[in-house]
């Protein structure tokens, strides 16, 4: 897998096409009407594994819109253009490994769109307000689309009142905002909802930090999002490890130029490392006729460039496990390949390759629980990758807070950026979904 990675990362390697099914389901789809198009913003949703189990998937909304974001015209508008973007996205691709959590009004259930959209993996989120009208037709459809293969989501608040109830029948998450982190509050109400209906996956909305996770967890909440996957807490207690400590040491080696002995000796010190160089190296993916026994061989088959992409990937998983390292590193991929395809027709190889290098390490203080500067200055990197992630300046900067926007609520800002480095608002959603895709392929065997 870190073969496809190193392969995919110098663009040697296309991402695959989507599976024929798919294709014929996203073929059948009824093509939305134009609309103005909106940079989608993610949220990861984490499994009890820790692992990214789904998304959740929002249009951002100017301050002009939110004041108008309860009228119906605007909602209806609002939810076409969702599912507008969705289509455009391809979001059908996704829905193989992950969830996709999509918030739409109860009206739209009726939307042409609806009919022809893949069922396995969609999750509508139900947005209900005071003038929702609930009758049985809605429930009927609820119903049929269930049949269908749909799932849906209701937000705990909506359907506490008696006559709400009978909505809780047909979803299979209940959506709980647990920042209060008020035990006994959010007990009581995974009580009450429980009473009236048994069997719900609770999903806990902005989780705050790892410990209201951890709170979250006991309370067996089934899914979990919010700002504590890439929340920089304790920054103050490194979590260096031997392991990691080899792998910078190994990366300033390669950057400045070390020969094959100097590096196969460095690699004969850390055991561990040499079985995970010569398991890469001897792997399908690389082609090898014949396989490799040394550790001089291998670095020669590897060569400069492979090998510093190689440990750049294990400086994430080299370590002593942390929880959330796959959903960080996950995260961190995605950063990485929106940035440098973002970047594709303005820069050279050599520039997109220290772009998602820029990307990558921008988490790479989560992870390492120490200050982003401290970690910085044990890896030799040139100066714009540096001054990218830290001040959020040079000829980097625009592709990195581009591809950091996509996780944050901030239109103004990519609008801004996108004009800046000469890319259209639809061409950033496109290369989103191609980047949470191959992020999602990779991640899971790093």
């Amino acid at each position: 897998m870190l073969n496809r990675l190193v392969g995919m990362w110098s663009g040697k390697d296309n991402a695959a096409p989507p599976p024929r099914a798919v294709a014929a389901e996203l073929e059948s789809m009824p093509k939305p009407a134009a609309k103005a198009p909106s940079v989608m913003r993610r949220e990861a949703m984490l499994g009890r594994d820790q692992k990214v189990a789904g998304y959740t998937f929002m249009l951002r909304r100017a301050q002009d819109e939110q004041r108008d974001a309860a009228l119906p015209d605007m909602q209806r508008l609002y939810d076409e253009t969702l599912l507008g973007n969705l289509q455009r996205m391809d979001v059908a691709r996704l829905l193989e490994q992950r969830l996709a959590f999509v918030p739409i009004t109860p009206a739209t259930l009726n939307h042409p769109l609806i009919e022809g959209w893949p069922g396995a993996g969609t999750v509508w989120i139900l947005n209900i307000d005071a003038q929702t009208l609930l009758d049985e037709s809605l429930l009927a459809r609820m119903g049929d689309l269930k049949s269908r293969g749909f799932s849906f989501a209701l937000h705990a608040d909506a359907v506490m009142r008696p006559e709400r109830q009978g909505l809780l029948q047909h979803a299979d998450y209940v959506l709980m905002d647990v920042s209060s982190e008020d035990i006994p509050a959010i007990t009581a109400q995974i009580a009450s909802i429980s009473k009236v209906t048994a069997g719900k996956r609770f999903v806990a909305m902005d989780v705050q930090s790892l410990e209201a996770f951890h709170m979250c967890h006991k309370l067996q909440f089934a899914l979990f999002m919010g700002p504590f996957i890439t929340r920089r807490e304790n920054l103050g207690n490194p979590v260096m490890g031997p392991s990691r400590a080899k792998v910078l040491d190994l990366m300033n080696r390669v950057r400045t130029g070390a020969e094959q002995p100097e590096l196969a000796e460095q690699f004969r010190h850390d055991p561990a490392l040499s079985v995970r160089l010569l398991r890469y190296v001897n792997s399908p993916g690389m082609g090898l006729m014949n396989k490799v026994g040394g550790i001089e061989q291998a670095l020669m088959v590897m060569g400069q460039d492979k090998l510093y992409r190689w440990l750049t990937l294990i400086l994430f998983t080299g370590g002593q496990a942390q929880e959330l390292d796959q959903a960080v590193l996950e995260n961190a991929l995605v950063r990485g390949r929106v940035a440098e395809q973002l970047a594709g027709r303005a820069l050279f190889a050599k520039a997109r390759d220290e772009i998602f290098v820029a990307g990558l390490f921008s988490l790479l203080d989560v992870v390492m629980h120490m200050p982003m500067e401290q970690v910085l200055k044990q890896i030799s990197l040139p100066a714009e990758i540096t001054e990218a992630i830290i001040s959020q300046r040079g000829p980097y900067a625009p592709y990195l807070s581009l591809a950091i926007a996509c996780e944050q609520d901030d239109q103004s800002s990519i609008e801004t950026l996108a004009k800046q480095i000469g890319r259209e608002v639809d061409e950033i959603n496109a290369v989103h979904m191609d980047a949470l895709l191959w992020a999602q392929a990779l991640s899971a065997d790093v």
